[in-house]
């Protein structure tokens, strides 16, 4: 049914709630008359039109809550006029326009929910005036503009969630001052700069994956040290600082597809409590130390499309709780280069070896990747070698297991077969020989790759 214009004769009404009861039609302008209304609960049904200006009378409202309909129109500049109001809440609906400045007004409000509508314009800098917000969730809209450094005024402030808009600009180092926030989301934007010093000491999660951050981040690990969640993937960073004693509770890191160039042996210092490190798609080199075994937590690990060498530790198959793990794409292809000009030209007795590329950048491998060309050359095939380790009986609850695209060699273990778990299995584009064991029959629900392996001998599944 609908909400009759009579309902205005209800002179002594303080609460009308009329939640996912298929309401539908509008708003009438005569809700405008309670003047003793206090709750304006209307989600979940199909309403369509606006949020009468008439509501702006409505002295002792404290909750508008009109989620999952189809109001459209704007937020009227009336609402600040409510000064009693605590509870905004129109999400998923088809507000558009810009926030009224008058929102400002609102002295009592603790939560602003308007994500997934079409706002448009900013965020009005008069949201710093709300001393009592506790949430602000703007997110899956059309908000261009900066952060208002106001927001850092709001000492309250415990979510700020603006994600999916078209802010730009620097996130404001007011933001960093701010005690109380817990989560801070701003994933899908296009924010540049840097994560601001003097981070939020209690913040938990910090969403900051798809912008364009690109500055130095050595200060963050220096004052997070609640911080659970950090995602900042997707962006153009080309360092982390690593080995901080910032990261203590830190459970997920995800770094996923930027450009950070760092040794691999330091990454794992100083997380203690990482369960799900995602490092693919970056410039990552050297070899998987064996101390990643003191990662007794780790969950996920995502180390693939690096540049890693080396070969794969014992040590990782001591993680009992990982479920899993991706080494895929850690190759290069054969470079020579003079030896006595670009790699040192001292003599050579096994290790590691370096040599200068042609833009200035080193290429490096392990004792495997390294074949003599001549008298005067080298050879260096960069990538993960040797073979692949046996003690998968310790990895009861692994998963996803992708070593494909590497230098691997060897045969299958058929300890793999006891992987009940197991979804996929990419050995594709390896060097491995043998056949396939006939243990991993018994991995009846995982997919399993091994094509593009010559030398392996047996009927691809």
């Amino acid at each position: 049914g609908t909400i009759p214009s009579e309902v205005g004769m209800l002179s002594e009404l303080k609460y009308l709630r009329i939640s996912e009861s298929n309401v539908h039609g509008t708003i009438p302008s005569e809700v405008g008359k309670l003047s003793q209304l206090m709750s304006l609960e209307l989600s979940s049904n199909n309403m369509h039109g606006t949020l009468p200006t008439e509501v702006g009378n409505l002295s002792k409202l404290k909750i508008i809550a009109l989620s999952f309909n189809n109001i459209e129109g704007t937020v009227p500049s009336e609402v600040g006029m409510l000064s009693q109001l605590q509870h905004l809440l129109i999400d998923r609906n088809n507000i558009a326009g810009t926030l009224p400045t008058e929102i400002g007004m609102l002295s009592k409000l603790a939560n602003l929910v308007l994500y997934r509508n079409n706002i448009e314009g900013t965020v009005p800098s008069e949201v710093g005036m709300l001393s009592q917000l506790q949430r602000i969730w703007l997110d899956i809209n059309n908000i261009a503009g900066t952060i208002p450094t106001e927001v850092g005024n709001l000492s309250m402030l415990s979510k700020l969630n603006l994600q999916s808009n078209l802010i730009t600009g620097p996130i404001p180092t007011e933001i960093g001052m701010m005690s109380n926030i817990l989560h801070l989301i701003l994933i899908n934007n296009t924010l540049t700069g840097t994560i601001p010093s003097g981070m939020m000491s209690n913040l938990q999660s910090l969403h900051l994956s798809h912008n364009r951050l690109s500055n130095s981040m050595l200060h963050l690990g220096k004052a997070t040290s609640s911080l659970q969640y950090l995602n900042i993937s997707n962006n153009i960073l080309t360092s982390f600082p690593f080995g901080e004693n910032g990261f203590k509770e830190l459970e997920t890191l995800d770094l996923t597809h930027n450009s950070i160039y760092q040794d691999i042996s330091v990454i794992l210092d100083g997380l203690s409590s990482i369960k799900d490190l995602l490092l693919s798609n970056n410039f990552l080199y050297g070899s998987i130390p064996n101390t990643i075994r003191s990662l007794a937590r780790m969950e996920k690990l995502h180390l693939d499309n690096n540049r890693l060498i080396g070969t794969i530790p014992d040590d990782v198959l001591s993680l009992v709780r990982l479920r899993e793990l991706k080494l895929s794409h850690n190759r290069q292809e054969r470079q020579c280069f003079p030896w006595v000009d670009k790699c040192g030209g001292n003599i050579y007795q096994g290790g590691d070896l370096c040599c200068d590329g042609d833009n200035g950048e080193q290429v490096c491998t392990d004792q495997l990747g390294v074949d003599r060309w001549g008298l005067l050359n080298v050879c260096l095939t960069p990538g993960l070698h040797g073979t692949i380790p046996a003690g998968f009986t310790n990895t009861p609850y692994l998963r996803v297991l992708d070593l494909s695209s590497t230098l691997l060699i060897g045969n299958i273990p058929p300890e793999i077969g006891v992987l009940s778990r197991l979804e996929v299995l990419n050995l594709t584009n390896t060097t491995l020989t043998g056949s396939i064991p006939s243990s991993l029959g018994a991995l009846t629900d995982a997919v399993v790759l091994v094509r593009g392996n010559d030398m392996i001998r047996g009927q691809n599944k």
